[in-house]
């Protein structure tokens, strides 16, 4: 059992400290992720006040057993959703143009009350999966485990950072090329 399954556990057995420290330690990073949806800071943190009582609500009820993504991740998902409704309700769903890097291509997505960002995403994981291995490894270790350049290298053996560098931008290149090539069909 992992870090976070320690965690949801222990908020499941009833310790209401342990959900206290989600919260914080979740707040201030949610906080500026929404404020690519509204300025207003009484609706954010009233949005995520109610994204953290579902997560609540879904560790008691048994509907968050495992984990597929970072605690953090599956949080950040509800409160997305929810600031998306908000938008829709004040009648101007937001442009969001959320570049290549920030959609988790690890994460599983719920198909059910998808929106357009949801559709974008599920055809980033998809094409995503076309890459070869060596692409999927350095842009998992990049975006998804927050590694530097440095790290890849001496992870994956690299012979120079710039390699590395190189490496990620041509999987990039092929990424945005594969979703091109969906997007046209």
């Amino acid at each position: 059992m992992n870090k976070e399954e320690r965690l949801i556990q222990s908020i499941r057995n009833g310790n209401k400290k342990d959900l206290g420290k989600v919260y914080t330690i979740h707040k201030p990073q949610f906080v500026d992720f929404a404020k690519k949806y509204t300025k207003e800071e009484d609706m954010i943190l009233d949005i995520y006040q109610d994204s953290v009582i579902i997560l609540y609500e879904n560790i008691l009820s048994g509907k968050l057993a495992t984990l597929q993504s970072s605690l953090k991740t599956y949080l950040f998902a509800i409160g997305k959703h929810k600031l998306m409704e908000y938008s829709r309700k004040k009648g101007k769903a937001p442009h969001v143009n959320i570049p290549i890097e920030e959609i988790n291509l690890f994460e599983e997505i719920d198909p059910y009350g998808m929106d357009l960002e949801d559709e974008k995403a599920i055809l980033l994981q998809t094409a995503y999966r076309k890459l070869g291995q060596k692409c999927r490894e350095v842009l998992r270790l990049f975006y998804y485990e927050g590694k530097k350049l440095d790290e890849i290298q001496q992870t994956l053996r690299y012979d120079s950072k710039d390699t590395v560098k190189s490496q990620k931008s041509r999987c990039l290149k092929q990424l945005k090329e594969i979703v091109g090539a969906y997007e046209k069909q």
